[in-house]
């Protein structure tokens, strides 16, 4: 019985990715932080646009979602493997692609910045220091908001392009990123930092 209970507590804590309680970052720590999470982030986003650009003028908005359902996942991880110990990626409540759902620390820090948009005081990042194991990483979560351009793949369906409602459903049949407004929020850039990673910069 004891072991069954260790177990399950096991199977809980590697669900929610082994984290314990997230603390605060001092003010030196935030600020490095600060710097490398921004700095992953407008290479991803650089990486992504670029990529994203091309696909658009040689095939239009089919040719846009092709590139998202195709590519933007290994030009996610090409960019990591040009990164030196930081990790960065993109999650989202309403998700298109599973692999962008997010834990529960994420899922946390997403509703914050609802909140926080709601009151018109939506901030440019979040920090979050935590432990996992005996370890001691940090986490740089950058929102991301609906543009005009984005409902042509993400607003509401009734007034979406029937051909491009027609391959969205093909290619992520579970998708739950439509129905945004401008201006609301998509999601976050999500910046994983070991502890390492601040004394070596």
């Amino acid at each position: 019985m004891r072991l069954k209970a260790l177990l399950t507590c096991c199977l809980l804590f590697t669900a929610a990715g082994c984290v314990h309680q997230p603390q605060q970052p001092t003010k030196s720590e935030e600020k490095e932080v600060v710097k490398l999470g921004n700095a992953a982030c407008r290479k991803l986003m650089a990486t992504l646009k670029r990529n994203l650009g091309m696909a658009l003028k040689e095939g239009g908005l089919p040719g846009a979602i092709e590139f998202c359902s195709r590519q933007a996942q290994e030009l996610t991880e090409k960019v990591n493997r040009e990164l030196v110990l930081v990790k960065v990626s993109r999650v989202s409540d309403k998700f298109r692609n599973p692999k962008d759902r997010p834990t529960p620390l994420d899922l946390k820090v997403i509703n914050y910045f609802k909140e926080k948009l709601k009151e018109g005081k939506l901030p440019p990042y979040k920090v979050v220091k935590v432990k996992k194991g005996t370890e001691t990483y940090f986490i740089y979560y950058k929102p991301i908001r609906v543009g005009a351009f984005c409902l042509n793949c993400h607003g509401d369906p009734r007034h979406m392009d029937p051909e491009v409602l027609r391959i969205l459903r093909e290619k992520y049949p579970y998708d739950r990123a439509l129905g945004y407004k401008v201006g609301q929020l998509r999601g976050v850039f999500k910046v994983v930092i070991p502890e390492k990673a601040l004394k070596e910069g």
